[in-house]
């Protein structure tokens, strides 16, 4: 009896899924596959193929001559071993074997058949062929090596979940390659293969760029195959642009080939570039309408690029196709939650964690509209449910942090936010977080040190270089937070606070060198103008400037102006009618703000870091720093 395993089949997007079936002895719910590899015709050539069929037939004529009824006379008149040939001279001794080696190749449906075949072959070989049969029995033999390799790359990459078994498949395909490119070096399609198998996790990256070069170099006008090589040498890439580049090829030479633009689209939708991504998931839904993976792939790109009806459109085309599928019923939800319909997001929510209650990341989703809503014990609940199978899971210890964060309990958010750091050390944007954190939680030295770190990563990362500014600001340096809020004005002309913040300090500064009231004014009235007058603490900045030139008249009128826009309730009214009060005594307004640092609670600040993670000599070290 054969052994029960398991073996993939080709899902329609190319996408792997799990199939139960025999490997050796072949069953029904494998037969597609390997019927599908037989159509490839990758095995024996055409003309060898033809070859032998034009000698079986040269046989057949005197069986069929006697045999009239015979409905299959070229099976029928395949000589046994020994037997006469139409001339009357002796079948070679391998003869029956090389038959029986086609008859089993005709019908594979498992592994087991192909190891049939080669058995087959060898064994025909052994015993003896005319010179032609042997030609042909060596071509079957490698042929049918080539079928069972490119039958395990394909249940390999066409798995989902991956196989437990794809390693020990890789191993088999890549011994059969080994020797498929000893009888035969030239064989492109081999080394594409080669090089497929060598991109997989733990593979020889190495390999697999020469093999996929090589391939590229022997495919001549297969192009095809050929952009199935680029495919390959841009997952070998870390360089977003180099990786780009080869998969740009790649669609050039098979423009229309699904799986191709799949590959690019899906690839442009991680560097954020959904426009594109569109585009190429378009085209290949174009080739493959029914592919409910590619549908739900679009639907993602389009809701990236603020497509929304385009989005809900593939979406509900996904489910439609595959009414189980937990993936599109979540994207939907979150469709639906950017829409504002904050109940049909959780209905579709729900419906995907019903589908498959293993997927975490559906839980945060869930917890992020639930906090949406406002109902944050619930939200809690999911987050504490995911952190509780998986106390390091990223995104439920972010949602919890900003969630804590808005309790205002920083101690706490803090804590989550460092280990996230401890897990992303290179992640500017976490890092950043971070960094605002501990401003808010009034800690700007600490504050100082995240977002310098979060600059040496990367040197452009905006929010970085304005929070920098801000707790620069509250402790008095102005010197240094000009410097950040002139990077970050070179970087974002138009950014009120920015331009605000700016003025403020040109206007109010102690720093004799550092004031310009003339710039100030300029820089407020363009922040007054973006924001429509409607701000007061803008319009406050723009009388400082005033002030500083010596215009109080001016001063006075804006002043005025920033009291009456300002709200009574929000605790800014008092400071601009000090300032008023200045400007009314003719005098400019000064400010040098001295944040006092308070200490927090519990243990925020003694999570372990990796080190060098925040290495910076800015900011002086307290006693709570063991990091």
């Amino acid at each position: 009896m054969a052994r029960s395993r398991r073996i993939l089949s080709r899902h329609g997007d190319g996408s792997p899924r799990a199939v139960p079936s025999r490997i050796e002895g072949g069953s029904p719910a494998a037969s597609s596959i390997h019927t599908s590899c037989m159509e490839r015709n990758i095995g024996m050539s055409r003309s060898a193929r033809h070859r032998h069929r034009r000698w079986l037939l040269a046989t057949a004529v005197v069986v069929a001559s006697c045999c009239p009824s015979t409905s299959n006379p070229a099976i029928a008149a395949e000589p046994a071993a020994g037997a006469a040939d139409a001339d009357g001279t002796a079948a070679p001794p391998g003869q029956a074997e090389l038959d029986a080696a086609i008859d089993v190749k005709i019908g594979a449906r498992s592994l087991n058949d192909y190891d049939r075949v080669l058995k087959h072959c060898r064994r025909a070989i052994e015993l003896g062929l005319d010179a032609d049969s042997k030609k042909f029995a060596e071509e079957l033999y490698t042929g049918t090596l080539v079928d069972r390799a490119g039958l395990l790359v394909d249940v390999i990459y066409g798995s989902k979940p991956p196989d437990p078994q794809w390693p020990r498949m890789r191993a088999l395909a890549l011994g059969d390659l080994a020797e498929i490119l000893a009888r035969d070096p030239e064989l492109g399609q081999a080394h594409l293969m080669v090089a497929r198998l060598e991109a997989l996790p733990r593979g020889d990256r190495e390999r697999a760029r020469t093999a996929a070069r090589k391939a590229i170099d022997l495919l001549g006008d297969d192009m095809l195959q050929q952009a199935r090589a680029f495919i390959v040498l841009g997952s070998l890439e870390d360089d977003a642009a180099e990786r780009k580049k080869h998969y740009d090829r790649a669609v050039e030479l098979a423009p229309r080939d699904a799986d191709v633009r799949r590959t690019r689209g899906l690839a442009l939708l991680v560097t954020g570039d959904p426009g594109e991504a569109c585009d190429d998931l378009a085209a290949a839904l174009d080739e493959e309408p029914d592919d409910a993976s590619l549908h739900e792939a679009f639907g993602m790109a389009c809701l990236m690029n603020d497509r929304l009806d385009d989005a809900e459109g593939a979406f509900d085309r996904a489910i439609e196709l595959e009414p189980e599928s937990a993936g599109a019923h979540a994207y939907r939800g979150r469709l639906h939650a950017v829409r504002g319909d904050l109940e049909k997001a959780l209905a579709d929510i729900d419906r995907a964690i019903e589908l498959d209650p293993t997927d975490t990341s559906t839980f945060v989703l869930r917890a992020r509209v639930r906090q949406q809503a406002g109902d944050e014990t619930e939200a809690f609940e999911d987050i504490e449910s995911v952190l509780g199978g998986d106390p390091g899971n990223l995104e439920a210890l972010e949602l919890r942090g900003l969630i804590l964060a808005d309790k205002g309990d920083y101690s706490a958010a803090i804590r989550d936010f460092r280990r996230l750091v401890a897990k992303n050390p290179d992640n500017a944007a976490v890092v950043s977080q971070l960094g605002m954190l501990y401003l808010m939680a009034r800690q700007p030295r600490e504050a100082i040190r995240r977002f310098t770190r979060a600059l040496e990563i990367d040197e452009n990362h905006f929010p970085s270089r304005r929070g920098r500014s801000d707790a620069r600001i509250s402790i008095g340096d102005h010197a240094e937070a000009r410097a950040d809020l002139e990077r970050a004005l070179e970087a974002r002309p138009d950014d009120t606070g920015v331009l605000n913040n700016l003025a403020w300090l040109l206007a109010t500064s102690p720093d004799d060198a550092l004031r310009d009231g003339a710039r100030a004014i300029e820089l407020a009235t363009k922040a007054c103008e973006e924001t429509e007058w409607n701000e007061a603490h803008i319009i406050s900045t723009l009388a400082a400037g005033y002030a500083e030139t010596g215009d109080f008249e001016t001063a006075r009128k804006y002043s005025r102006q920033s009291v009456e826009k300002s709200d009574p309730e929000a605790g800014v009214r008092e400071q601009l009618e000090n300032e008023l009060a200045s400007y009314e005594r003719s005098e400019p307004w000064r400010e040098r703000q001295e944040m006092k640092e308070e200490p927090l609670e519990g243990d925020a600040a003694r999570e372990a870091e990796p080190a060098g993670a925040n290495a910076t000599t800015e900011a002086p070290r307290r006693p709570f720093d063991d990091d």
